[in-house]
């Protein structure tokens, strides 16, 4: 239940100046990332995943899901803030999107061995596009895999979907950078 602490409405002024640095967010955007942060933690100062599958529109969300079980945890399991606010930074619009696509190719890298193998592709492929079909998805996969490796270039000679090579594909397809930018000043306005 969040620990047992009382709910903090606000960010101290300290605080503000704390992730003012570390992210590069204005003090309204904090505000406004602190006040949602706030909104979604229904059982306490922290966001659990009962938090997050209570609410409906995220406990669908396969994408969210799987930032969240990525995401560090304190001793119960939930997400302070501090973490949501680093981990939102990463799509502030002035990141390199490189540097986004990394944070994405890791999400999926399950064992962390830095490729992409085909079930893990089959895996980002089914949150991003839930509606294909299974037979569907295999051969999507197998044509992913064949794009990313002309156009991201299969420097290492193996075959294989490296982090480098995904960027550099990913990089190419139309829409990318705004797909991955969280603005906050359109909320704001």
């Amino acid at each position: 239940m969040g620990g047992g602490a009382s709910k903090a409405n606000v960010l101290t002024e300290k605080q503000i100046q704390k992730y003012v640095k570390e992210t590069g967010y204005a003090p309204t955007e904090l505000e406004f990332l602190y006040k949602r942060f706030r909104f979604l933690c229904k059982r306490g100062v922290n966001l659990s995943r009962s938090d997050v599958q209570a609410n409906a529109h995220l406990a669908d969300n396969q994408y969210v899901k799987r930032i969240f079980g990525v995401m560090p945890k304190n001793e119960l399991g939930e997400v302070t803030f501090d973490v949501f606010v680093r981990t939102a930074a990463v799509f502030r619009p002035d990141k390199p999107v490189a540097t986004k696509l990394q944070y994405i190719f890791n999400l999926f890298d399950y064992n962390m061995d830095d490729t992409l193998d085909p079930a893990e592709l089959s895996e980002m492929i089914s949150i991003v596009r839930p509606e294909v079909e299974e037979q569907e998805r295999a051969h999507l996969v197998a044509q992913t895999v064949k794009d990313i490796l002309a156009k991201g270039g299969d420097t290492r000679q193996d075959g294989l979907i490296h982090s480098k090579c995904f960027i550099v594909y990913a990089q190419t397809l139309p829409g990318i950078e705004e797909m991955l930018t969280l603005n906050l000043v359109d909320q704001l306005a």
